[in-house]
């Protein structure tokens, strides 16, 4: 990865954290004041136009990690949408217990960016690739997750 990238995907970070807030704040401002509104909703497009010029920047600077960021992110969204309709009694990811990893009963450790066991004990993966994958109780040692 070109060392620019991780500090573009910071700012990137820092910008979609304030948008959120500043998506809050629209919320929060009575239906009257269309001044207010209006001025929070350019800040929001401002914010989206500097991620979009962030994202540009890293496509150009590192085309690859440009084409991994957007599998991720896509895989994120389906990961989401999947798991909807689903109980997890275990959701693990490299920001909370340090390492994101299954072994499959024939030895193979996949590492991920997160990892959920249902309570059926059948397990959903989004890979550091940004798939999505499943795998049933019998294919995971279960003893062996982090």
């Amino acid at each position: 990865m070109h060392p620019q990238v991780e500090n573009l995907l910071q700012k990137i970070s820092y910008i979609e954290t304030d948008m959120e807030l500043h998506k809050q704040i629209l919320f929060s401002i009575p239906s009257d004041q269309t001044d207010d509104m209006e001025q929070v909703m350019q800040t929001i497009a401002t914010q989206k136009q500097q991620v979009q010029d962030l994202r540009e920047e890293i496509k150009r600077l590192d085309p690859s990690a440009h084409d991994r960021i957007i599998a991720i992110e896509k895989g994120t969204e389906t990961f989401k949408a999947m798991a909807q309709d689903r109980q997890f009694d275990r959701v693990d990811t490299p920001d909370t217990s340090g390492a994101c990893t299954i072994t499959l009963t024939d030895g193979t450790d996949l590492d991920c960016l997160v990892a959920a066991r249902e309570k059926t004990g059948d397990w959903m993966i989004l890979t550091r690739d940004g798939e999505v994958k499943q795998f049933p109780r019998a294919l995971v040692n279960q003893g062996e997750t982090s």
